[in-house]
């Protein structure tokens, strides 16, 4: 070996002992990335079939606005069990607690009222039916120090096994079961505290917990155990602690902390849901209880019981129980092997100094085709290892072994070549959009200069923003608000094939047919619009719960020539657009307010249009700083999706037009007075005042169009 050679594979060693020392000090920090990794393996995978022996007992919306505001009447709970268990269910986990007696049972209301006599006590009732159902109650921990002193309920099983690593349990320091006459005629318990990862999302959830000095079992564990007829539950260790939990026959692998990870199989609503109230009234079929596992828990966003996981945000709680629960009746667990950081360690090592002795022996054609062919084989190993072995990996540092390396090869062995061309893509990655260099790569420089050239013009904002931005008088938060709507509207004008020119405060300028040409780009550009409100309405969704706000946006289209080029100062250039064309498109988008309409396009734009769409007719307009008049649109949808009520409103609109533009102004004002107590448009408000001015001065020589003076 060379002192050249010697030199590159210094490179790699330093590479590796790097990575290595990360690996180990550094990867709880880093294990946000990992599960990311992993959550792409779930999606390539997709949701799977459950084993369908996990039923939902789901106190839904349902259920809430016919029996009324929960907490429920206890003898409503105990109907409920007393139904499920005459159809043969197997076990009842409850995901809810009965921390306080019930205070709509008789005994309690008569206790208020001062009445005496012999009452009807719910919280004793349910208890004796949990005493006579197979119902497993729930409980949690808490660290609120006003609970230390609580006695957890007591459990039948023996945990066996020296705890040698007993501080690697999670533990707490108070617990809150449920009153007495219930918890008491309990047969067994569990607890369901659910922990996320440190990326918010619930990826394993712990079999077992510590609480002074005892161990206690999750809600999950402890219906299969009982459900397995396990008297004693072994705790399996090694020098790191726990590996895994052993019933009868049955291994549970665990990481070393008692967690369990999840092998989930799908968003909501995979396993079959009940409705509590259908339950309570008999309307259901048993066959879908036989023998099955039922948890009672919520959907109902009200009760606020939701997680994050990986195919789904807002999961109810309870489906989490579920997964667990259907995991280890299918035995498709997901662990950690002992030797994972030997393991890890062997692959970063291969991918580090062995890859980065090869990559010196291939020239630059063969590097990328190497990098995917290691790549796609490793994660397609990984993947089959998670799915077919239930074996967990570290999926983050061998994507930066590799990247590193690949990086490391090609800077080495081509730094020259990669320089000049870093050097290319930063000069020009200042003065245009990402699309204008991939252009500038593939063509001649000449095809920046100026040019005249027929473009669809594209401006949007925000509408009201002022009021909205005092609302969030927080500047951090408010440009968080502003980025969350940029980042969805961007990547629709990308989709089509269009050129995004500036961000202008709540603002966007597009365009389309440059650099590329684009054959339908009038097209492109109103499938944009379209396709950024419907993007704009899932948005909101997520800022109403999170701010309490709701985003309206206006956007302008306009086609027509334009001079389109690298435009600016020697030191500082940008490829854009100018021209009279691009100012009426500005115009058009700031008429939307007077109009009332979301999408407004111009004649010009509405003649090159090769697909079908619905549109309502707007007014003629002269704008200021042009001579000619221009003819707007209100774009309502694609003819395919019309919306069932615009054809009716629309018939009359039209009819009130014909009238207008016929100098029928009584006629005129009467249909549209008709349109305008249908659905509120200001455009019918702006005829309609028109009409007056007209009526009222006979002799007021007629416009067809409007003329705006304000920009």
């Amino acid at each position: 070996m060379n002192q050249i050679q010697l030199k590159k594979t210094t490179y790699f060693i330093i590479l590796f002992i790097s990575i290595i020392f990360t690996y180990i000090n550094f990867k709880p920090y880093t294990a946000t990335f990992d599960n990311k990794l992993r959550e792409f393996f779930f999606e390539v995978r997709g949701e799977i079939k459950t084993s369908d022996k996990v039923i939902i007992i789901d106190i839904d919306e349902k259920s809430i606005q016919k029996i009324g505001q929960w907490p429920f009447s206890r003898d409503y709970i105990a109907q409920v069990l007393i139904n499920l268990t005459n159809s043969g269910i197997g076990m009842v986990g409850m995901d809810i607690i009965f921390s306080e007696s019930d205070r709509s049972s008789p005994s309690n209301m008569a206790k208020v009222l001062g009445v005496e006599g012999e009452f009807q006590d719910n919280d004793k009732l349910l208890g004796q039916v949990i005493a006579n159902t197979p119902t497993i109650l729930g409980y949690f921990f808490t660290k609120d120090l006003s609970y230390k002193d609580q006695k957890a309920p007591s459990i039948p099983a023996k945990y066996q096994g020296m705890m040698k690593n007993n501080q690697n349990l999670v533990s707490s320091e108070g617990v809150v079961t449920n009153v007495e006459d219930i918890q008491n005629n309990a047969y067994s318990s569990g607890f369901f505290n659910a922990y996320s990862s440190n990326h918010g999302k619930i990826t394993k959830m712990p079999m077992v917990l510590s609480y002074k000095d005892k161990i206690y079992p999750s809600l999950s564990l402890e219906m299969v155990r009982i459900a397995l007829n396990s008297e004693n539950v072994n705790l399996i260790e090694d020098e790191f602690g726990i590996k895994g939990l052993q019933l009868n026959d049955l291994y549970i692998p665990t990481d070393k902390n008692g967690f369990m990870s999840i092998n989930f199989r799908g968003a909501k609503r995979t396993f079959k849901y009940l409705s509590f109230v259908d339950i309570l009234e008999g309307n259901y079929n048993q066959e879908d209880v036989q023998g099955k596992f039922a948890l009672f828990g919520t959907s109902a966003i009200t009760l606020a019981d939701l997680r994050a996981m990986v195919y789904d945000l807002a999961i109810p709680g309870v489906e989490i129980h579920a997964n667990i629960i259907d995991n280890i009746l299918a035995g498709d667990f997901l662990y950690e092997h002992s030797s994972s950081i030997a393991i890890d360690s062997i692959t970063i090592f291969l991918l580090t100094i062995v890859l980065g002795l090869i990559y010196m022996y291939l020239n630059a054609i063969s590097v990328v085709p190497v990098f995917i062919l290691i790549t796609t084989s490793l994660y397609s190993f990984y993947y089959y290892l998670l799915f077919t072995k239930g074996i967990i990996v570290d999926l983050f540092y061998p994507l930066i072994a590799i990247i590193t390396t690949t990086l490391i090869a090609l800077i080495v062995n081509y730094s020259k070549e990669q320089k000049q061309k870093d050097i290319i893509k930063d000069k020009f990655s200042r003065k245009v959009s990402p699309a204008v260099v991939n252009d500038l790569l593939n063509k001649n420089n000449d095809s920046f200069k100026g040019i005249k050239k027929e473009v669809s013009i594209f401006f949007s904002d925000i509408r009201d923003f002022t009021p909205l931005s005092e609302k969030i008088n927080d500047p951090e938060e408010l440009i968080k608000v502003l980025n969350l709507y940029m980042e969805p509207m961007a990547q629709e004008i990308i989709k089509t094939n269009g050129t995004i020119d500036k961000f202008i405060g709540d603002a966007i300028m597009a365009y389309w047919n440059a650099p590329q040409d684009i054959p339908n780009h009038v097209d492109c550009a109103i499938s944009s619009a379209l396709n950024q409100v419907e993007a704009l309405k899932k948005l909101n969704l997520k800022l109403q719960e999170e701010y309490d706000i709701e985003l309206k946006m206006a956007i302008g289209i306009h086609t027509g020539e334009v001079t389109v080029g690298e435009m600016g100062s020697s030191g500082r250039s940008d490829y854009t657009i100018i021209g009279d064309n691009v100012n009426l498109a500005s115009r058009i988008e700031s008429l939307t307010k007077t109009f009332g309409a979301q999408i407004m396009i111009s004649q010009e734009s509405k003649d090159k249009l090769q697909n079908d769409y619905t549109f309502k007719e707007l007014a003629c307009v002269e704008v200021k700083g042009k001579n000619l008049p221009v003819k707007l649109y209100e774009v309502i949808s694609l003819k395919e999706n019309e919306p069932k009520e615009f054809e009716k409103i629309n018939t009359i609109y039209q009819k009130a037009l014909k009238s207008y533009e016929k100098e029928n102004f009584l006629e005129a004002k009467k249909l549209f007075l008709e349109c305008e107590e249908l659905k509120a448009h200001k455009i019918n408000l702006l005829y309609i005042n028109s009409c007056d001015k007209y009526i009222k001065n006979p002799r007021k020589e007629f416009q067809l169009s409007f003329k705006m003076t304000s920009k």
